[in-house]
């Protein structure tokens, strides 16, 4: 099990890591924290503002292993945030029994405060963090579903004949005049079904309420563009949007879930991490799999992250923030914390009305 893998469930899971460390903390100052004197694993603080650095690493077996450990933990000793600050190791006790001791010699010798945690043990947490941070509070949400649609503005070109025919009808023909092949249209369609913009019966497409208002809120220049897909949603199609995604109708609605699962991505990796390239890191990606419960490999997988991104960013639920190393980082907006909250409760009132008991009604 690779270390970042280690730190992640560690981190995760802070009772047991307060137990480990024997040092009860309030709060996270950081990880993974470029220095001089190299990159920190992690600091953690206590409620008297003391401070612990922490170097983490898994079996330490060779001496290359044990001799970087302590160059690293003697080059963190040249820093620190508060007067207040201690060092230490956290290995697994899966170490080799002679470098233990090794370990804890040096320890005593340069007053480095020596940890271990079981390497097995987190491989079983691990699993049980991974499937606690994906629980919907008891709800079967679908899985997330990769689609080949980039921007939630894409509904102006499959709204956009409604306009042209003047009519809250169309037929099959008509609705697919501006597309090239019937696998593009079905994507476009799966996406204005997701928002309730139309309905479907008998090869026939009827607006919705819904898809009448979208209409009635498009921006202006849309009759003027050469790709009406390119436009921006208007402030007015935004709210609307919106509204539809938190009204509570989850039943397949692909894309709606795909928010829900994309903003729950976002609390359990802190926003921390967001892939701009491909391949990209082989635990971040398992760490991905397993939130999602799919198979997805590198592509797919960062192609879903980034387009579910460019929806929330569209909304105004989130803002990315753009690096030059291979990871943006996500923020939630207010608003994209109120939408958060929408979903929490909105899953906890259907848990609760499914699980109502009535043994105490005569």
């Amino acid at each position: 099990m690779k270390e970042s893998l280690v730190q992640w469930t560690l981190l995760n899971n802070e009772n047991y890591l307060e137990k480990r460390l024997q040092f009860p903390f309030s709060r996270k100052v950081g990880q993974e924290i470029s220095t001089d004197f190299g990159r920190i694993d992690f600091i953690l603080e206590n409620t008297n503002q003391q401070q612990l650095i922490v170097e983490l690493e898994t079996v330490l077996n060779t001496s290359n292993k044990l001799n970087y450990c302590f160059n690293q933990i003697l080059n963190y000793k040249n820093v620190r945030f508060t007067d207040d600050t201690s060092y230490c190791i956290l290995y697994a006790d899966e170490t080799p029994y002679s470098n233990r001791i090794q370990i804890e010699n040096f320890g005593r010798e340069h007053e480095i405060i020596i940890r271990q945690y079981s390497l097995n043990s987190i491989k079983q947490i691990y699993s049980q963090t991974v499937h606690r941070l994906s629980l919907n509070v008891g709800l079967a949400l679908p899985n997330p579903k990769n689609y080949t649609i980039c921007y939630l503005r894409w509904l102006n070109k499959i709204l956009k004949p409604f306009k042209d025919f003047g009519k809250n009808t169309l037929s099959f023909e008509d609705i697919n005049s501006s597309f090239t092949g019937r696998t593009n249209f079905n994507c476009y369609k799966r996406l204005a079904l997701d928002f309730e913009m139309f309905e479907e019966k008998e090869n026939k497409f009827f607006l919705t309420n819904n898809g009448i208002e979208y209409i009635n809120n498009f921006n202006p220049y849309i009759n003027h563009a050469d790709n009406v897909a390119t436009i921006d949603l208007t402030n007015e199609q935004k709210r609307l949007l919106l509204k539809i995604l938190t009204n509570g109708n989850w039943e397949d609605k692909i894309h709606k879930t795909n928010i829900y699962w994309f903003m729950r991505f976002v609390e359990v990796t802190d926003g921390n991490w967001l892939p701009k390239s491909i391949p990209f890191d082989n635990d971040k990606l398992e760490i991905a799999r397993g939130l999602f419960k799919v198979s997805y490999n590198h592509r797919t997988m960062k192609e879903f992250l980034n387009w579910c991104s460019n929806y929330c960013e569209e909304l105004g639920l989130i803002d990315r923030i753009k690096s030059t190393t291979e990871y943006d980082k996500i923020i939630l907006t207010p608003l994209g914390v109120e939408v958060n909250n929408i979903f929490s409760m909105d899953l906890t009132l259907k848990k609760n009305r499914m699980n109502l008991s009535f043994k105490f009604t005569n």
